[in-house]
């Protein structure tokens, strides 16, 4: 459940901190802040950008014109089985968040 929360949070997180940057760079480096201040490790999380599937780099470009939209989509892998001599299984799971360019905003 943790893990699925914070697929979420940074998912959401993440589409902000592009809106108001005007960069997908910076969203990414907020999901990878994200993941790391809960202890997961970086090859445990990917996202993509605007459709694209989600990857370890965190593809894809967006548009950043006024009253597009930004859409993150962040997975994170979640283990089946905890041994002390590795995990035993595991799947994906992910959230996706869409956040809207203000119309009024100035872009300069």
């Amino acid at each position: 459940a943790e893990r699925s929360v914070v697929a979420e949070s940074a998912a959401a997180e993440g589409a902000r901190a592009a809106v108001l940057s005007l960069s997908t760079a910076v969203g990414s480096e907020s999901v990878a802040q994200m993941a790391a201040n809960f202890g997961i490790p970086a090859d445990q999380v990917r996202h993509g950008w605007c459709g694209s599937s989600a990857t370890q780099g965190g593809s894809g470009e967006c548009s950043f014109e006024r009253g597009e939209g930004v859409t993150l989509t962040v997975e994170v892998w979640v283990p089946l089985i905890p041994t002390p001599w590795g995990d035993i299984g595991g799947l994906w799971i992910g959230a996706d968040h869409a956040e809207p360019l203000d119309l009024y905003r100035s872009l300069g």
